[in-house]
């Protein structure tokens, strides 16, 4: 009983004298800073997507970098809650 109390007393004492660090709010709002990698968001997307064999993944894959699968990134974007405001 008194080794409890004893660890309850140091505890306390630990929690009243340690430093208090000031809690500093980060900006919440980044989607006018954000850059989004395509190469990264394509690659991501087989993840979620079927395809019939490893061409059409590829084809697929190919067409999502060169930018003729906006839905892609717009899809990510709205998960994301980047807004209009993320660029690529």
């Amino acid at each position: 009983m008194t080794i409890v109390a004893v660890l309850a007393v140091v505890a306390i004492g630990y929690f009243l004298l340690l430093p208090k660090t000031p809690v500093t709010e980060t900006p919440t709002d980044t989607a006018s800073e954000a850059k989004i990698d395509v190469n990264a968001v394509c690659d991501g997307a087989l993840a979620y997507m079927t395809f019939p064999d490893g061409a059409s993944a590829e084809a697929f894959l190919a067409e999502c970098k060169e930018g003729k699968r906006p839905e892609v990134i717009e899809k990510y974007k709205a998960d994301l809650n980047l807004g209009a405001g993320a660029q690529i």
